[in-house]
């Protein structure tokens, strides 16, 4: 009986399957044939070279058609396209500043109007970049200075282009296709003009509802063509506005350098035919960014489809803000009903941007007005920072000697990479979970000689004290704090800070009939090297909760210092805004030598074990 294995896609298994085929043959006329050393071997490899490259093509075909399978850009571009999504284009850094004019520049009229268009320049690391404002400003005469203020101006990094078309009705081929890859869809216009010499000219807004669209309503449509250009379409008459024969469109828009323009803070004014004026930065130049990618496309196409473009679901808020903000690192989102207090009637927003520990109040402005329309009426969208808790701590490992050259400095190097790994990976993420398992079991696998590992976990928070405050400063760990009931041994411990010359910490103490709730002081050391305490009441810790409680703290100036505490639990979650991250800096990683593996028995007495805490107790 004839049977071929159709079941390999390898070149070289395929061509054993048919000189299987060959063998098995009822007739025999193979079976004894030597099929390298034949003319016949030629031909199995051209069959076997047929069958791999059509199962390549099919696989590959296959996988391209499916969004979350695609690796070529312009197949999953496709993809999204039939989901209503278009790839989000670069965005513009922009900057907020103050301008101030001479009352000169008007001749002292009583109202100045800055108009759109006006440039400055900025060097980041040596290179220089051009920003421009794009909406028009006024401002009042300031009699008493001479002068006019122009406050919240907004400069956006890039310059403006123009591209004209003219609309060829008898050619069914035509695009409109704007060939530039820095250009920045936030900021474009498109007007229609009836001819080239027409000052008549009709404004077309980009479509984004189609309840909204009629037969005469002008709007455009937009999407990423296959070589990565973005395109612009137009109605046909039925549901959108058609441009008539011979109009003229034109598209004037941003072209911008992207992430590139973040961080300037500098700017000069480069304004042809105006006095320079002097420039206060109030926000420095942020959310920039590249074009959306392949991976970020793959993941919000479908849950933009979900969410058409309204923030009803925690999953809509999220799809919105990556719409909206370009420069999103991990955002999260969580309904009134679960914040702490309940707070009904409110959704609340916290994002980490890159490079960056909280939104510019430029981009909080912009998200707010952007989520504006599209919130069910009656929920609040709350704007939340991020709360960072840091997690330093102490690694201690064995290792055999015997088993790898390196030596106790580099297998410390290594397991410090690996720290900055699981960082990265795992916890820079509002959902991120330091895992205490699972960071052993990677250390023990790092490398052969490394024996076994232990780890000990702090965290601390970073608290602005601010001088002349009258209400309490809270601190929230979220998490439950190691201690036992009434235990004599502070839980807590501070940076120091000087008040009137002497330097202060703080400290806590058990509260008679509390098991919980522990009262905070504030202590010197003396020159006897005695602890004296100075402030017996500043505050509270609540240790089943970790919420601690700053009141009347003394203070000559505003202070920043941390708050160090150890977890009950070596798991630690990040809840709502909080955000996790280790310390690297502050980690402490220590190498034993395993004298038991090095040495056998003999090495048992001078094998010590680990010790749950550290035996200065801090």
């Amino acid at each position: 009986m004839k049977q071929l294995n159709v079941t390999e896609l390898d070149f070289d298994q395929i061509k054993e399957n048919l000189k299987d085929y060959f063998r098995n043959n009822p007739n025999g006329e193979y079976a004894d044939w030597d099929f390298e050393g034949s003319g016949l071997n030629h031909l199995l490899d051209i069959l076997a070279y047929n069958t791999h490259y059509n199962a390549v093509v099919a696989h590959n075909a296959m996988n391209e058609s499916f969004i979350d399978s695609a690796q070529i850009r312009s197949n999953v571009v496709s993809r999204a396209k039939l989901l209503g999504y278009t790839p989000r284009s670069k965005s513009a850094a922009m900057a907020k500043i103050s301008l101030t004019f001479p009352s000169s520049v008007n001749r002292n009229l009583s109202t100045y109007t800055l108009f759109k268009g006006q440039t400055l320049t900025s060097s980041i690391d040596g290179v220089t970049y051009s920003y421009i404002t794009l909406d028009d400003y006024i401002s009042k005469l300031d009699e008493a200075n001479a002068q006019y203020v122009f406050d919240e101006v907004v400069v956006y990094q890039g310059r403006m282009k123009e591209i004209s078309f003219v609309v060829e009705s008898g050619n069914i081929e035509q695009k409109y296709i704007i060939e530039d890859n820095n250009i920045d869809l936030d900021h474009m216009s498109v007007d229609v003009f009836d001819n080239a010499y027409s000052t008549s000219v009709e404004t077309y807004s980009l479509f984004e509802s189609l309840s909204n669209v009629g037969p005469s309503t002008a709007a455009y449509f937009i999407n990423e063509n296959y070589d990565g250009n973005y395109e612009i379409q137009f109605g046909d008459n039925i549901f959108g506005k058609k441009p008539a024969s011979l109009n003229v469109i034109k598209i004037k828009y941003l072209s911008t350098r992207g992430d590139a323009g973040n961080g300037a803070n500098v700017f000069t004014w480069t304004s042809p035919g105006t006095v320079s004026p002097t420039i206060t930065v109030l926000s420095g130049a942020t959310n920039g960014s590249e074009r959306e990618d392949i991976e970020s496309i793959r993941q919000n196409a479908p849950l933009s489809f979900i969410a058409q473009n309204r923030a009803v679901t925690s999953t809509d808020y999220k799809t919105l803000v990556n719409q909206i903000l370009n420069n999103i690192e991990t955002v999260s989102v969580w309904g009134g009903e679960d914040n702490d207090p309940p707070q009904y009637g409110k959704v609340y927003v916290s994002i980490k941007p890159f490079d960056a520990p909280t939104l510019t109040e430029l981009d909080k402005t912009y998200l707010l007005k952007e989520l504006e329309s599209k919130r069910v009426i009656g929920i609040e969208p709350v704007l939340v920072d991020p709360d960072f808790t840091y997690i330093y701590l102490d690694v201690l490992f064995k290792y055999d000697s015997n088993r790898s050259s390196l030596s106790a400095g580099q297998l410390s190097s290594k397991i410090e990479s690996l720290l900055a790994d699981f960082n990265l990976n795992n916890l820079q993420r509002f959902d991120g979970v330091f895992r205490y398992s699972h960071l052993l079991s990677l250390i023990d696998d790092l490398d052969v000689a490394i024996i076994n590992s232990f780890v000990r976990v702090f965290v601390y928070k970073t608290v602005v004290l601010e001088y002349g405050k009258l209400t309490s400063t809270p601190i929230d760990f979220q998490m439950e704090l190691y201690a036992d009931a009434n235990q004599e041994e502070s839980v807590i411990r501070s940076d120091s800070w000087l008040y009137n010359g002497v330097s202060l910490q703080l400290e806590d103490q058990p509260i008679t009939d509390s098991d919980f709730e522990r009262r905070i002081y504030a202590y010197t050391i003396g020159a006897d090297g005695l602890k004296r305490i100075l402030f017996k009441n500043v505050g509270t810790i609540n240790t089943n909760t970790g919420v601690v409680s700053i009141n009347s703290i003394p203070l000559n100036k505003t202070e920043t210092i941390n708050i160090y505490v150890s977890p009950a639990s070596n798991d630690i979650v990040s809840k709502r805004n909080k955000l996790l991250t280790i310390d690297i800096g502050r980690t402490q990683i220590t190498p034993e030598v395993d004298t038991i593996a090095v040495s056998g028995s003999s090495g048992v007495k001078d094998y010590t074990p680990f010790l749950r805490h550290r035996p200065d107790n801090t």
